[in-house]
């Protein structure tokens, strides 16, 4: 006999598959002895020894039976597997393309080299495997789903929810439901975000996830209570949470618990969390620890956070010390002020548009705290399909380049100019339409690089002639200050202007008398390795 029988072969597979783990590796074993140099037997060998925990030991198998036989689909498939789970995806790549050369029809292998595409953020490529996949297994909701959030990884949100609600019509999964309501949540659709979160939750209610994307679209809906309620849910379920912790920090920091706040900040671990805590300890006046910390920082985390900048020239600033933070030495230096022809020529066809959708077309309303009289989109306006918004985005991103060009040559060492963004993305814009006496209170942007707004409508009437200007300044948001010498900047923009800072740098509306509404187009911009 060169080979087990198959009645062996079934025992072996079965074992495996009943979750007796050690018997089917004692039992692998055995038949190894008498048939070496069986596929199959090594094969599931090495899975087992995988699930349990061995992964070395399974590549060593795996390695094996590719000397023995290097067409063998499902060992190029399972070294894949391992491969893909420890990170190597380019690697993974090359597993699951030659399990697929050998084996056409391999639906599984179609469907994983897609994630690692997606890992290797190629999701063209990523579209492309899902597609086979699902040509091979028209109802693989999967691998649908999937195609879904590579879709929206292109920025290409509408087919993103189309292939969601496919995947979701053939079976309705937790993690559909899920990438659904990230989909419209991005959107700035609320309510169709909650909705979906809660029907991902009524598959899985304990998914921390979960729950603190529903906390979070409860929040910007206004829903305050709900969505603290939510976080709170999500850390008893995983106490650690980093997105529960850091959404939950926020909201105290946000309502001045800044004591509670940095404990939470200090459990998060992501985003801007280091800075975060920083500011509690700077807001509260613990000077000496903020500074202790604020050096451990600077020295362990490279120049590209625009928060740190804030804090770090804020402390240079009150406390008459050198900016330790190479991010930009002046800041203000940086403000740049343009005009979109096509917005300031008389009777602008893409000004009435922009007019008319902000007015007309659905989207959600973000509730936002330093927000007075007005409204705030919620979502990323410019990632969706109305024309107006993606002309616009595109005049943008023309006017950013002219403003590099100006500004490129201020502080050549500085990171903002030496990590300027080569591709514009926008990962976050919004507009704000504020009505009389609305105004933002003193705020910086967290999450940007290149902070701006542009204007689409400016109240002509003024008791004083500052008013609806925006004011920028190295000081703001009621930060504790030893004196008044803090340098700042006031524009009164005219329609179709731009403004464009570092989103280091504080900025304010001052309030405006008139009956009439001030309308402009917020937005951030982030280099893509950020």
């Amino acid at each position: 006999m060169v080979q087990p029988t198959q009645e062996q072969l079934n025992e072996l597979v079965n074992l495996y598959q009943s979750g007796n783990l050690d018997k089917a590796e004692a039992t692998a074993q055995n038949l190894l002895k008498q048939f070496p140099k069986d596929i199959t037997c090594l094969n599931v060998l090495g899975v087992v020894l995988d699930r349990k925990g061995q992964t070395e030991e399974a590549i060593k198998i795996y390695q094996k039976a590719l000397q023995i036989n290097e067409n063998s689909p499902e060992t190029h498939f399972n070294m894949g597997s391992i491969l893909h789970r420890l990170g190597r995806s380019n690697e993974a790549r090359i597993s699951y393309e030659r399990a697929i050369s050998i084996k056409s029809d391999f639906l599984n292998a179609h469907f994983n080299l897609g994630l690692v595409y997606q890992n290797l953020q190629d999701n063209k490529k990523a579209i492309e495997s899902y597609e086979n996949a699902v040509k091979l297994k028209p109802d693989f909701h999967q691998a649908i789903g999937a195609m879904g959030t590579a879709f929206q990884a292109q920025g290409e949100l509408d087919e993103a929810i189309e292939h969601y609600k496919k995947a979701l019509a053939i079976q309705p999964d937790a993690r559909n439901h899920f990438n659904l309501g990230a989909g419209f949540r991005t959107k700035g659709s609320l309510d169709e975000a909650i909705e979906q979160f809660e029907k991902s939750l009524s598959f899985d209610n304990e998914n921390s996830e979960t729950l603190t994307s529903l906390g979070d679209a409860l929040w910007h809906k206004g829903k305050t209570d709900e969505a603290m309620k939510k976080f709170d849910e999500a850390i008893k379920i995983d106490p650690d949470h980093p997105q529960a912790n850091y959404n939950l920090g926020v909201f105290l920091s946000d309502n001045n618990k800044l004591e509670e706040a940095h404990i939470h900040f200090e459990r998060s671990k992501i985003h801007d969390s280091q800075e975060r805590a920083l500011y509690c300890l700077y807001k509260t006046g613990k000077y000496e620890k903020f500074k202790e910390k604020l050096d451990i920082v600077i020295a362990n985390k490279k120049n590209n956070s625009p928060f740190l900048a804030t804090l770090s020239k804020h402390y240079a600033v009150n406390f008459g010390k050198e900016d330790q933070y190479n991010f930009c030495k002046s800041p203000l230096d940086f403000v740049g002020h343009f005009t979109i022809k096509e917005l300031a020529k008389p009777d602008s066809t893409l000004l009435k548009q922009l007019l008319k959708d902000v007015h007309e077309v659905e989207i959600a309303e973000r509730m936002q705290s330093r927000l007075h009289h007005g409204k705030q989109s919620a979502g990323n306006l410019f990632k969706r399909s109305e024309n107006s918004f993606i002309t616009l985005s595109k005049l943008i991103t023309e006017t950013i380049e002219k403003y590099y060009e100006q500004k490129k040559d201020n502080e050549k060492d500085s990171v903002f100019i030496n990590d300027f963004p080569d591709k514009v993305e926008f990962n976050s814009s919004w507009y704000i339409m504020m009505k009389q006496g609305g105004h933002l209170d003193s705020h910086i942007h967290e999450e940007g690089w290149i902070s701006g707004a542009c204007y689409l409508s400016i109240p002509k009437e003024r008791k004083n002639p500052n008013e609806g200007a925006i004011t920028l300044s190295v000081h703001g948001d009621n930060y504790p200050k030893k004196h008044d010498n803090f340098p700042e900047k006031t524009i009164l923009p005219k329609v179709g202007d731009v403004v464009f800072f570092p989103s280091s740098v504080f900025h304010n509306t001052i309030p405006f008398s008139s009956n009439e509404e001030r309308i402009c187009i917020a937005f951030d911009v982030k280099p893509r390795a950020m």
